[in-house]
């Protein structure tokens, strides 16, 4: 007979994934207002594990409560720029990390990364320069070319709360991916130049430091784009 808490927990986990991707993809958009009944009959599940995603979201960043009276109220969090600098901030410091350690890598490693996210930001700058640009796959090359010095060292702890606040940076990407110009993501892949070279020579603190600097630059370069298009969800 299966332990009934871990089915539980593994029903909760669902629902937590199913509500987070809703949200990325923008199904759930930001400052809609979330009714935990509604959104269980949506889901085709009971509302105890939705109650239990809900809080995890909370937790995470990806849905705001107020007190009314005695009861909640939850928003899908909203778009901003406050927020957009936060969450790149937040990144830079933990990317930063994750390449300063991937330049203290065996040398020959080093190189292999190296190589790797050198083809990854050609391709990256390629798709960029294209008549009508991908968003989705500009975003997919993004993330191949720092995942090849995530996947490379050994830092469980800082992968796993870089795992929980890259979607957050995510978020805001796709849904402002229509303001993302050629000059902006040209500018980005000479940043990541600086990073590739770095961590090829083994010079921790620069790796570090173009890292960071390339997340902030980002951040720059969207909260751009939101005066121009408008923050989502604020009320």
């Amino acid at each position: 007979m299966g332990d009934p808490r871990r089915s539980g927990d593994k029903r909760s986990d669902q629902a937590y994934e199913r509500i987070r991707d809703l949200i990325l993809a923008g199904a759930l958009a930001p400052g809609t207002r979330i009714v935990e009944t509604d959104l269980a009959e949506r889901l085709g599940m009971s509302r105890t594990p939705v109650r239990s995603a809900l809080q995890r979201l909370m937790q995470d960043g990806f849905i705001l409560g107020s007190s009314k009276g005695r009861k909640l109220r939850l928003v899908v969090s909203p778009l901003t720029k406050d927020d957009a600098r936060e969450v790149y901030h937040i990144v830079a410091v933990l990317d930063g990390l994750a390449a300063r350690t991937a330049a203290g890598l065996p040398e020959e490693t080093r190189r292999e990364v190296a190589a790797d996210m050198r083809a990854a930001n050609e391709e990256l700058r390629r798709a960029s320069q294209a008549e009508v640009a991908d968003p989705a796959q500009l975003m997919d090359l993004h993330a191949a070319l720092h995942g090849r010095y995530l996947d490379a060292i050994n830092a469980p702890r800082l992968l796993a709360l870089f795992a929980n606040i890259r979607p957050q940076a995510d978020r805001y990407r796709r849904i402002y991916s229509t303001g993302n110009s050629g000059s902006r993501l040209t500018r980005s892949t000479e940043e990541h130049e600086r990073m590739i070279d770095a961590i090829e020579a083994g010079d921790r603190v620069e790796a570090q430091r173009a890292t960071e600097e390339n997340w902030m630059a980002a951040a720059e370069r969207l909260c751009r784009v939101i005066d121009v298009v408008g923050e989502h969800g604020r009320w």
